[in-house]
């Protein structure tokens, strides 16, 4: 009895271990019934496998494919390196080489662009009245004549059409319609092809140098010389259009009204207003009676220009424009 109790035990020891999945020491990967086992479930996979080179596994978190292993162990900093992540190179700032390229092939556009923002970042400071001579020079192509561009589109007058509407549905102004293309408002004709900005405009302000500068799409349209409040008063922050006036009256904060053109009155040609903040109201842009003031500290807060300046901005500004008052 001893003996057969003996044999019955040696056979079923070895019957059980004929049926012991195989292990992979390397990989530490059971394959059984087609799937796999990890030592560890939290960090590894439960996926299907048909062949021994599928077998996927986890390393630091990053999931790897068993042939990359093959190649020998690697050290902790190869193995934290992010799979697939390109190391981006050292932007370069555009050279004058490359507007000039562009200004060979045509490309007005895109070498204006390049010169916005070398301009508006500072980014070739000695070089700053230059870029901005040939900043001005595209414009008067790109923005101030009826030649086409990609800041605007063409419009064909309609039977029925009124400037008004027609400026109004492109969120601009009639005036500017008008003196782009060069047309008379009381002359518009059925089948006139109209050239008409489209995108959104804004105003930046820069306190220390006394400039205001017009963005239309983020890029430079053109920057004027201006004179800001005395003892510090113009305040800085972001700011919008409230509303805009021709000849406007001007209300003295020390009392009294006085009509455009009257002698105390010293708001020039046009008034954009802005629209109020707590403790900031009644500020604004205007033209001056007082050339002689702009680029230096000398209005109530608000800023000034010369006339003829702020009738241009004017007729490009709609309500609602965004105006960054800077230091």
């Amino acid at each position: 009895m001893k003996i057969m109790r003996n044999l019955l035990i040696m056979t079923f020891t070895v019957g059980f271990l004929l049926f012991v999945p195989n292990i992979d020491k390397n990989t530490h990967t059971g394959i059984y019934d087609d799937e796999v086992f990890a030592e560890n479930n939290q960090n590894s996979p439960l996926l299907p496998v048909k062949k021994e080179e599928e077998i996927v596994v986890y390393k630091k978190d990053i999931i790897v494919h068993s042939e990359q292993l093959k190649g020998g162990p690697k050290n902790d900093t190869e193995e934290s390196r992010p799979v697939g992540r390109l190391v981006p190179k050292k932007q370069e700032i555009p050279t004058q080489d490359v507007v000039d390229k562009y200004l060979k092939e045509g490309k007005k556009y895109e070498a204006r662009n390049i010169l916005s923002d070398l301009f508006l970042n500072k980014k070739i400071p000695e070089k700053q009245k230059e870029i901005k001579e040939q900043l001005d020079k595209l414009n008067e192509e790109l923005i101030f004549s009826p030649l086409p561009s990609p800041d605007a589109t063409i419009y064909t007058v309609q039977p029925g059409d009124v400037l008004a509407r027609i400026a109004k549905r492109y969120n601009t102004n009639y005036e500017l319609i008008m003196k782009m293309n060069g047309k008379d408002p009381n002359r518009l004709n059925i089948g006139d092809q109209l050239k008409i900005l489209t995108g959104k405009t804004k105003i930046l302000i820069s306190k220390s140098d006394y400039t205001l500068t017009l963005l239309l799409n983020e890029y430079y349209v053109k920057q004027y010389r201006i004179a800001t409040g005395k003892n510090n008063k113009t305040p800085v922050g972001t700011f919008e259009v409230k509303n805009k006036m021709k000849e406007p009256a001007w209300y003295s904060p020390d009392g009294g009204v006085f009509p455009y053109g009257h002698k105390e009155n010293i708001l020039g040609t046009r008034w954009i207003g802005f629209k109020d903040k707590p403790d900031l109201r009644g500020y604004g842009i205007h033209g001056t009676t007082q050339p002689e003031t702009i680029g230096t500290e000398s209005s109530n807060g608000c800023i000034r220009m010369l006339n003829s300046d702020v009738e241009e901005l004017y007729d490009f500004v709609t309500l609602n424009t965004e105006i960054v008052i800077q230091r």
